[in-house]
């Protein structure tokens, strides 16, 4: 196997946290160790008036989220649909910190098979030995840099040793990275040197998705950016750029994960 690909060809985007909170801040960590395994640093306030309620999309991460409140502050995973779905309530008026990690991270090993955890937003303390911990030190920051400063002195003492399955999963998926999602796998399994069998229950096992799905939800992560930010007139050149074999094809895969066409979740964002 080649050496690791710089995984920052990889971006995934959870816009309608943004567009649904108050305060959102965001940091993609630039260089250093734990580029590799934490794809963004956020923080968000929920309103104080109004329920609030965030959708996520498919991306195969997964998140730490904090509740900052020092009276009764807790902490959530929340892992990746392979649909848009919506989470519970969240609370009124709380300072919300959180953590996405990449699908290949070697810091945190789960208490449980990650297929099983999919699309729940779980308490971290029933599917992590030290969530109490990591917990205090979040809440003892005293401002989102802070927070950052704190999780990434505690990040560094958890460096775990890559297990041999690890080290396959991770290659895979750089090379569903750099490929855009659009590598064929059986291709894949030929270049790792092991059966699609077995490539598939590892992946399930460490990310909760078969290469095949991961290999879709890249595509379609690395369309939706390009896609919210760009005009109409580019569309074409998305769908090709991606992979995508005319625009109906382009369709039915976005609709497939958002359960909305492209035009209706763009006009999401367009008519605020």
């Amino acid at each position: 196997m080649s050496p690791l690909l710089d995984n920052q060809i990889y971006f995934p985007s959870q816009p309608e946290i943004k567009q649904n909170t108050l305060f959102y801040q965001e940091l993609k960590p630039a260089g250093g160790w734990y580029s590799q395994n934490v794809a963004l640093f956020y923080q968000f306030t929920t309103k104080a008036d109004n329920p609030t309620f965030l959708s996520l999309i498919p991306d195969g991460c997964f998140d730490f989220l904090f509740c900052c409140d020092p009276t009764n502050p807790t902490a959530y995973l929340w892992t990746s649909p392979l649909h848009r779905k919506k989470q519970p309530e969240f609370r009124k008026d709380c300072q919300y910190f959180g953590v996405r990690f990449f699908p290949e991270q070697s810091i945190f090993k789960l208490n449980e098979s990650m297929d099983l955890l999919l699309a729940q937003q779980i308490p971290l303390i029933e599917v992590l030995n030290e969530a109490e911990p990591m917990v205090e030190l979040i809440i003892s920051g005293k401002s989102y840099s802070e927070r950052i400063q704190l999780f990434g002195e505690y990040l560094q003492e958890k460096q775990l040793k890559l297990e041999k399955d690890q080290k396959m999963v991770r290659y895979a998926i750089d090379q569903i990275y750099s490929s855009r999602g659009t590598v064929n796998v059986q291709d894949l399994s030929d270049s790792i040197g092991y059966s699609e069998q077995h490539i598939r229950r590892k992946f399930e096992s460490y990310i909760g998705f078969s290469p095949k799905q991961f290999c879709q939800i890249v595509r379609f992560q690395n369309t939706l950016d390009m896609y919210l930010d760009r005009n109409g007139e580019d569309l074409l050149d998305i769908i090709y750029e991606n992979g995508y074999y005319d625009q109906a094809h382009f369709i039915k895969g976005f609709k497939k994960f958002i359960h909305l066409t492209p035009k209706q979740y763009k006009k999401i964002f367009t008519n605020v």
